[in-house]
Parts: C-alpha cells; sequence; structure tokens
C-alpha cells in the first residue's frame, strides 16, 4: 500500500509495509528552493530493532550511516531509497526529489552603441526566468518580472551590464557582460588644407569625424572665427578672409541620432599683407665645401623667411641673417620668401659657388666579428685628395680611402674622416659615431620552478639602434618585442637553449643572434599518490604518497585534501574514513625546498560497503551438542572459521564445535568491499568425575572429601552438616557412618555427573595425662598417664628431658617450663591427646658454694667454682680482696665447670692467705635471676 507523507518539502514514500519493522525517514533541504547545489539533511525514522541500514541516492553515491547529509550539485530528479535490515526481514521505503536547477543566464541589448543621452533596451534571453534584476553599470539598477526593461545612459563612457535571474523554482543564476555598452561622441578633425595666405585669402575646409554605426552627420555648423557663421549639409566648404590675422575656427556637427560634437581648432587661419623689397645676399659667394656662408634678407613688413638652400635643405623661422655651411659640391641656388602672418613673397635667387672635396662616408659592423668595422669613404672630390681618419679610439691615424678597424673594448666613439684637396687646399671634416658592443642576455638565474616567471634582460646593446628583439626560447615559443628586459614563464621540467635575434634600425648593424645552450633548468617534482583498493564506506582508507622529488632537493612541505573535509600536512596522511560512497576529489600539492610546487587531483571512487550481523541462539554449548547460526547480510559471504562447520558458504550453518571457538563471517561485494562479524562460542567441556575412595575416620574428627573433573560441584547426604557443599573438596565431620554424593558439572546448562563417598566413623580411646606439676628446679618428676584398655600406642611430646617418650609411665627432669602431650592411639587407629603443665620454682639452695680452697698444687681443692643443679647459666663470678680490689672475675659460664673457677692467682702471682669476698649472678632453668655472695678463704 502507498502512503504519502510530506515533509518541509514533500515526496511519495513507496513500498512501505505495515508492521513493527518498518523503514522510514524524513529530510529537509538546503535551500528550501531544492537549487542546485542542494544540500539534504536525512533523518531516520525507522521502527523496530534494525541491524543495519544502506542508502541509495540515485546518482551512484550510497551510505551506511543512520543519518546522512547528502549535496547534489546537478539538477534533476533522484530516487532515494533506504533499506532497514533485521534479523530475519528487510524493509525499504523510496522518496522521490526533484534538485532544481536554471539554465545558463543570457541577455541581450538591441543596440550597445550609442551617444549623448542614449536608451538602450535589454531583454533577458534565460529560458524560464520569472524575475530579472538588472545593473546597468552606470549606479542604476531595477528588478521586473518582464522580459525586456529599457534604460537610458546620460554619460558618455563604456559599462559593464550585470544579470541575475530567477526562475520559477526560486533559482538563480548571475550573467555578466563587461564593456557592454558603449556611449561615446564623434571625433572630429580637419583634413589637410592651405592654412595661410595673403588677403583676400580664400580658405577652403573638409571636415573629417569619426561616427558610431549607422548614425551619419546630417548637419555641420561652421563659426570661421572672423564673425561669420555658417550650416552646411555636407563636410567641405569656403571662405573668404578679406582682413589679414589670425583666426581660430570651431565646428559643431549633429548626428542623425541626434547625437552632437564641437571642437575648436585654435590659430588654424593665418592671413597677411605682402612685404615689399624683398632681397638677400650670400658671403663668399665662392668658397671650400663646410666653409660657413653668411646669408642676410632684406624685406619690409617681413616677419618669417622661409629659405631653400639648394642643396635638399629647406629652413623656416624669424632670422633674416643667418650662416650656413655647404657640404654639396657645385653652384646651388639659394632661395627666399620673406612672408608676414602667412602672406609670403619670393626674393630673386643668388647662386652659390661650392668647390673642391666634401667628406662622407659610411660605415658596417662585420656580422662575423662584432668588434670590426669596415669604413667605406663616400666623400665627393678629386683622385688626388688625400684622408685622414681618426677612429676615436686614440690609435693611430690611418691615410687609406675605405679602411677597416678592430676595436678592442665596447664603447661609444666619434669617428673623423677628413679630405684634403690637393688643388685648393681646402679640407673638409666630417664626424659620426660609432657604437660598439657585443649583444648579450641574462637571466640571473639558471635554476627555477616551473611556472615561475624567468627574468630576461638585454645587456651591452644601445637600445636607441633597436628595432626588434626577437626571442626564441627552448620551449617553442616566440617573443618578439621592442622592450629590454621580459620575462618568460617555462610551464613545463626541462633544460631549455634559449635565442635571441636583435634587428637593428641602421643598417651599418647587421642582426645579432644570441644563442645560449642548456642555460636555463627549470625544475619541478612531480605530486603523486595512490590508494589502497578496494577503497570502501565507512572503512579506513589509505593513500600511499608516490611523489617525485627534484634531483637532490628533498620535499618540505605536503598539503592534502582528501575530498571528505580531511585536510593534512603529513607526508602520508592517516587513513581517512568517506561516510557515503561516490567520487571524491583528493588533491595532493608538494612543495620542495626550493619552494617549487605541483598538484595532482584525483576523483577517487569509495564504493559502498556490505553489512554482517550474526545471530546466535546463544554463546554456550554443552561438549557434544551442536546449534545453528544466522548470519544476515546483503553481499554473499563466506565463514572463515572452519573447524567443525556443517557448511563455508550458507547464511544457517550448523556448527559442533569440541573447544572453545570464535566463528568468523565475512560478507564480500562486488566491489571487493568487506564487513565482518565474529561470535565467540563457549564449550562446556564433558565433566570427567573422579572422587577420592571410602574412608574411615574417629569419632569428632573431620576429613576433606575430594572431587576432580568439574567446575561446579553439589554435595549432599542425609547425615549432618557439610562444610563447603559447592566446593571441590568439602570437609565434613559425620557422627555415624554416612555416605556423601556429588553432583558436578562444567556449566549449569549442562547435565550432572553423580558419584558417591562413604565415611565410617570409629570410636576414640580415652586419656588422662596427668596433673600439671610445680617443682623445684633440678627435680625429677614422675609422668603417669591413664587411658582406656584398646590403647596399644603411647608418645609423649616433646621428648625433651624424658627418659621414655614411648612408655605411659617415665620420668623426666626439665631445665625449663614444659608442657608435655601424650597422644595414644587405640586398635582401630584413632588417636586421643592430652597434655600436662611442668612449672620449675628457682630455689639458691640448688647451690653449692664452699667457704674456703687450698690452691696447693696438690689436685685437692685446688680451684674455687660453683657447684650445683638447676641453674641454665652463672651470669657472673666475682672475687674481691679485703680492700675492695677485684682479683677476679668470670662471666657466663655453665655451673659445675671448673675451668671457670679462681686458681688463686691474680696477674700471674699467687695471692697470699686471706678471707676474700665473692658475689655471683646466675638464672635459673626457671629464667629466674638471683645473686648470692659471701666469704671465701683463701688456705696456703
Amino acid at each position: 500500500m502507498c502512503k504519502v507523507f510530506s515533509s518541509l518539502l514533500g515526496f511519495t514514500l513507496l513500498g512501505a509495509k505495515a508492521s513493527g519493522q518498518q523503514a522510514g525517514f524524513t529530510y529537509t533541504a538546503s535551500p528550501a528552493s531544492n537549487c542546485a547545489p542542494a544540500t539534504f539533511t536525512f533523518s531516520n525514522t525507522t521502527t523496530g530493532y534494525p541491524i543495519s541500514y544502506t542508502w541509495s541516492f540515485g546518482d551512484g553515491r550510497t551510505s551506511k550511516q543512520k543519518d546522512p547529509v547528502i549535496t547534489y550539485s546537478t539538477p534533476g530528479t533522484y530516487t532515494i531509497t533506504l533499506t532497514a535490515y533485521y534479523q530475519a526481514t528487510t524493509s525499504n521505503i523510496s522518496s522521490v526529489v526533484t534538485v532544481n536547477g536554471i539554465t545558463a543566464a543570457d541577455f541581450a541589448a538591441n543596440d550597445r552603441t550609442g551617444c549623448g543621452s542614449y536608451t538602450v533596451t535589454f531583454t533577458n534571453l534565460t529560458p524560464g526566468a520569472t524575475s530579472s534584476t538588472w545593473d546597468f553599470g552606470d549606479g542604476t539598477g531595477v528588478t521586473v518580472n518582464t522580459p525586456t526593461v529599457q534604460h537610458q545612459y546620460n554619460a558618455a563612457d563604456t559599462f559593464d551590464v550585470v544579470l541575475t535571474t530567477t526562475n520559477a523554482n526560486g533559482c538563480s543564476q548571475t550573467v555578466r557582460k563587461n564593456d557592454y555598452i558603449i556611449i561615446r561622441t564623434p571625433a572630429l578633425d580637419l583634413a589637410n588644407n592651405t592654412r595661410e595666405g595673403c588677403i583676400p585669402f580664400n580658405a577652403q575646409f573638409n571636415a573629417v569625424s569619426s561616427n558610431i554605426d549607422s548614425d551619419p552627420v546630417t548637419t555641420y555648423a561652421w563659426n570661421f572665427g572672423d564673425g561669420i557663421s555658417q550650416t552646411t549639409a555636407t563636410p567641405a566648404v569656403n571662405h573668404a578672409y578679406t582682413t589679414a590675422g589670425t583666426y581660430n575656427v570651431s565646428l559643431t556637427i549633429t548626428t542623425q541620432q541626434g547625437c552632437t560634437a564641437t571642437r575648436t581648432f585654435n590659430q588654424h587661419i593665418r592671413t597677411g599683407t605682402a612685404p615689399t623689397g624683398v632681397s638677400f645676399t650670400a658671403t663668399p659667394a665662392v668658397t671650400c665645401a663646410a666653409t660657413p656662408v653668411r646669408l642676410l634678407a632684406s624685406a619690409t613688413n617681413a616677419t618669417h623667411y622661409n629659405w631653400d638652400f639648394g642643396d635638399g635643405i629647406t629652413r623656416q623661422g624669424t632670422e633674416a641673417d643667418i650662416t650656413r655651411n655647404f657640404v654639396q659640391t657645385g653652384n646651388l641656388a639659394v632661395n627666399l620668401r620673406a612672408g608676414n602672418n602667412g602672406c609670403y613673397v619670393n626674393a630673386a635667387p643668388v647662386n652659390v659657388q661650392i668647390g673642391a672635396s666634401v667628406a662622407r662616408f659610411t660605415y658596417a659592423r662585420s656580422c662575423n666579428n662584432k668588434s670590426l668595422y669596415q669604413f667605406n669613404n663616400t666623400s665627393i672630390g678629386d683622385p688626388t685628395d688625400t684622408y685622414e681618419w681618426d677612429f676615436g679610439d686614440n690609435t693611430p691615424l690611418e691615410a687609406n680611402a675605405s679602411p677597416q678597424h678592430l676595436y678592442t673594448a665596447e664603447g661609444t666613439y666619434t669617428v673623423r674622416l677628413s679630405v684634403r684637396n690637393a688643388g685648393n687646399g681646402c679640407v673638409s671634416t666630417t664626424f659620426q659615431t660609432v657604437r660598439v658592443f657585443i649583444a648579450d642576455f641574462n637571466t640571473g638565474v639558471s635554476t627555477v620552478c616551473r611556472g615561475t616567471s624567468v627574468p630576461f634582460g638585454v645587456v651591452h646593446v644601445p637600445s636607441s639602434l633597436v628595432t626588434n628583439y626577437s626571442w626564441h626560447f627552448g620551449d617553442g615559443t616566440v617573443l618578439n618585442t621592442t622592450a629590454v628586459d621580459i620575462t618568460k614563464t617555462f610551464n613545463a621540467v626541462g633544460t631549455y637553449t634559449d635565442t635571441l635575434i636583435i634587428s637593428y634600425n641602421d643598417a651599418a648593424y647587421c642582426r645579432d643572434t644570441i644563442v645560449k645552450q642548456n642555460h636555463v633548468s627549470v625544475i619541478a617534482p612531480v605530486a603523486a599518490f595512490t590508494m589502497n583498493t578496494p577503497a570502501c564506506e565507512g572503512k579506513p582508507v589509505t593513500f600511499n604518497n608516490t611523489s617525485i622529488p627534484s634531483p637532490s632537493i628533498p620535499f618540505t612541505n605536503w598539503s592534502w585534501n582528501l575530498g571528505n573535509g580531511t585536510q593534512s600536512a603529513l607526508q602520508t596522511p592517516a587513513a581517512t574514513t568517506y561516510n557515503n560512497s561516490g567520487q571524491f576529489p583528493v588533491k595532493l600539492v608538494v612543495t620542495d625546498a626550493r619552494n617549487c610546487r605541483d598538484s595532482v587531483t584525483q576523483q577517487v571512487t569509495i564504493s559502498s560497503t556490505p553489512f554482517m550481523q550474526i545471530y546466535a541462539p546463544g554463546t554456550k554449548l554443552c561438549e557434544g551438542a551442536s546449534l545453528t547460526l544466522q548470519a544476515v547480510t546483503d553481499a554473499p559471504l563466506q565463514w572463515t572459521t572452519a573447524y567443525n562447520i556443517g557448511c563455508n558458504n550458507c547464511a544457517n550453518p550448523v556448527i559442533t564445535p569440541l573447544r572453545d571457538t570464535q566463528y568468523i563471517a565475512v560478507a564480500t561485494n562486488a566491489a571487493g568491499c568487506t564487513a565482518a562479524d565474529t561470535v565467540a562460542i563457549t564449550v562446556v567441556p564433558a565433566v570427567t568425575l573422579t572422587v577420592n575412595a571410602d574412608t574411615a575416620v574417629c569419632q569428632g574428627a573431620s576429613v576433606q572429601l575430594r572431587a576432580t573433573g568439574g567446575s561446579i560441584y553439589a554435595w549432599t547426604s542425609d547425615q549432618g552438616e557439610i562444610n563447603g557443599a559447592t566446593s571441590a573438596s568439602p570437609i565434613v565431620t559425620p557422627t555415624q557412618n554416612t555416605t556423601y554424593t556429588v553432583a558436578a558439572r562444567n556449566d549449569q546448562s549442562c547435565p550432572a555427573v553423580i558419584a558417591d563417598v562413604t565415611v565410617e566413623v570409629k570410636p576414640v580411646p580415652t586419656l588422662d595425662a596427668g596433673r600439671n606439676q610445680f617443682v623445684t628446679v633440678g627435680s625429677v618428676i614422675n609422668l603417669n598417664a591413664t587411658y582406656s584398655a584398646d590403647v596399644v600406642k603411647w608418645e609423649w611430646t616433646p621428648s625433651t628431658y624424658i627418659d621414655c617418650a614411648t612408655c605411659p609411665v617415665t620420668t623426666a627432669t626439665p631445665r625449663e617450663h614444659m608442657t608435655y602431650s601424650m597422644t595414644v592411639t587405640n586398635n582401630a587407629g584413632c588417636t586421643k591427646t592430652d597434655v600436662l603443665d611442668v612449672r620449675l620454682l628457682c630455689d639458691q639452695s640448688v647451690v653449692f658454694i664452699p667457704t674456703g680452697f687450698t690452691p696447693n698444687g696438690d689436685g685437692q681443692n685446688d680451684i674455687f667454682y660453683i657447684r650445683g643443679k638447676g641453674v641454665k647459666q652463672i651470669r657472673y663470678l666475682r672475687i674481691f680482696n679485703r680492700w675492695g680490689q677485684e682479683v677476679f672475675k668470670r662471666e657466663r659460664f655453665n655451673i659445675d665447670d671448673i675451668n671457670a673457677g679462681w686458681n688463686g692467682i691474680l696477674n700471674g702471682k699467687a695471692l697470699q692467705q686471706d678471707v676474700y669476698v665473692y658475689m655471683i649472678e646466675a638464672i635459673c632453668d626457671s629464667n629466674d635471676i638471683f645473686q648470692m655472695k659471701g666469704n671465701i678463704s683463701l688456705i696456703r
């Protein structure tokens, strides 16, 4: 059933189905007119719990995003389809959108040229235009809803016209035409005509005008400057001036379109009265060539003089007295016209005789040796004339008629030729300037980056001699110019040989050709990159920089624009992700250490990525069981885990793993893009239950039961409590013979294995170790235990100081406080333990100290030492004489140690018979400390 949904723009959804799992979306567009480029922001309203989405935008682009944003740059109609994938089904919905556009804007004018105040009719030629906004270029504009509009221009100028046109969809486009309207006034001039003469003077005028096309002049209004005006329909007119004077002539023309132009020609006509008495003299009338001749005019009412010297030379001015050097020989007729404000009168000609020789020469620079000049003597004279050349470089004078001269340095030299006539001795001299130079050019650089402007400059060449520089560059281009300095841009890498051909305006200088081989190296790095394929939507895409640097010039900068809003300055950019499929422009700009650059832009294709989702009814499986996996995808799939799986390329394989296994499914579409999902199956191993054998325990004792082969245990019995009933090793204390049952599992979802352990309870013997005893240190005590008749084994512990540790009745001589334990074992192997404490009492009576000794060496009573029992250690024994002098001291020794006693000697000398005082400090076996002192008699 089809439904029509409306959003901000309105669209139709096709293929919807009513269920809890329904694909759906809305969108907004910017601009709201849907004019290209239009950006659509989609909002996914799909219901249920989809596992993936696939958008198709109708132009080959796709996306897996939930809410994508897409820009359409080309007008057209596009079907947008959203497919939602669920675990068991799919749902799709489509929307048809129209991206509006407008054809190229254009306009025309009925006439682009005019003059004065001129009205133009403009027509919007854009198909479908509903609104036109005009900018007429003169500071004014208008918006109209009609295709035509009129505008009046009131000033002469050139105007740019701009039209912004809008169609019914609200899409706009702008077109600009520069210098489109031309408003100008006609340009006026007067053709060549005689502008001066004697009154009455009949002046002929012929007007010339440059008019706008198809706008001829209809009237010519003349003002002759003498108070008389005349209007004609033709450009030619005559006018008679009757009064001497200087006149400004003014002309105004009017065209057929009503344009007017006025121009005044100042001092255009000069009229005067004729001078009288016009004559002149020449002094001397006969002379050598190049010798000054004075010409003196005489006239009344003359202000200007026009001279014709008879040798092709003329001169005009206000001077009546001039000097002329004649360089042409022979009889020359000199003429004079004297004038007053344009009215001239001729004087009678005067002959001047110029004799002898006239110095003349030409020269030419050698085309093979630019420092060698050939001088050609063209003097007028006799064969007997002699010549003298001065080349201006301080070299010896030359007498040959037409010599060659080699200059050794560049420069400007003044060359003199003097010709002497042998007949009359006249000398004629002429001078010419010779420029000596070796043409060259330079660039100032030898290596440049591609696309860089290289300066070329001509050196050593006088620019005033040059008519043309013809540059022939190594890249095949040619430039003809008169500029001394130029720039050239090389757009290709290479080493270039450039040629300059120089042409001169003086025939004396043949063309120069300068060739410089391989003098400019144009370098540039080569920007290049590749992309790991396939490049897939939503997956990291890696670009590899394969740019090639110029030799020995490392790269310093990289600028990437990856086409998805990501930029990078790294040599190799980090992997980037494209959220949509389609074409994306990727640009790389590389810069090296010389700041040379190159760039490359590639349209990279990002392919759509499939989706993959694995479902399993559970992730735990008891060993030996099986389950069915479900893979949901939109592309062919392959299970890459081959272990105990029913099929490798089906969507619902049955698996029977015997160990923990990760099952991986990979979906691969036609573009090679992949999507993978993994499900981890935990296999619960079968239980191999082992319990300890049946056992026996003495009554009142505890026993630890043991089970292995499982991970979850449950112990039960019908008698008594079990400590640790869910552990593998519980502790039980049965009061009677008892059977314990254990159920072992490796997972609660898997079945249990059952086993039993029986514990027999045996009787325990009775025992009384005896009462606690308090005795004097050094005493012998009796140990006498009583016990039941079933006892077959006895043991006192510890056995220290005991005569018989395995006898039920025995004696002990403890040297310290003791706790004795008696353990008995009956004929059932059960034991019983009881203890008694023995506490020692310290008493000085256990120590015997003699009252005297006889150290006479007879072996009898020679040493005074301490005797006794029950003493752990004598801490010290000190003996003093009657004057308090210590004569003996011994520390930390055992009682009854004769070697620790005193032999009556002090410092190697036997002391005299006397009574001495002893002091003792001792430690009893009970760890009590006591002191004793008394007298001891030393008898000799």
